[in-house]
Order: structure tokens, then sequence, then C-alpha cells
């Protein structure tokens, strides 16, 4: 189970989903629908920001890779 949330693809589908979910938020903020608006956003936009923080975890060379099995110190 640990392998598949250290998968890349995991990362692509995130971003995807949430670049969807965002765009889609947005559209229902202009079209008057706030609530629906505003929750798709917000989804959008976290989903987003971990699919960022995480491809910087799967990236060797990077001081947040966790790939040799260590873990970031924060």
């Amino acid at each position: 189970m640990q392998n598949l949330l250290v998968s890349p693809w995991l990362n692509v589908v995130a971003g995807v989903v949430g670049g969807l979910s965002l765009g889609w938020g947005i559209g229902r903020l202009l079209g008057h629908a706030l609530a629906p608006g505003a929750i798709f956003s917000l989804m959008g936009v976290i989903l987003l920001w971990w699919a960022l923080v995480e491809r910087r975890k799967v990236r060797r060379g990077t001081p947040e890779s966790e790939l040799d099995g260590s873990h970031t110190v924060e």
C-alpha cells in the first residue's frame, strides 16, 4: 500500500482532478452558484497544492525526497 502512495501517477491524477475541479468550481462561481462553486474551487486548490508538494517527495535530489527510505525532518 505504501508504494501506491509514492507513485508519480497519483500526482498526475491528483493534478488533473484538481485542475478540473478548480475550473468547474470557478465556472460555477461565475454562474452565481456560490455553494457548489466554492466547494469545488476549494477542493481543486487543495488537490493541486497536494500534488505539487507530493511531486517534490518523489523526485530524487530534492531535500524533501523520501525515495531512499528516509523521512523529511521539518
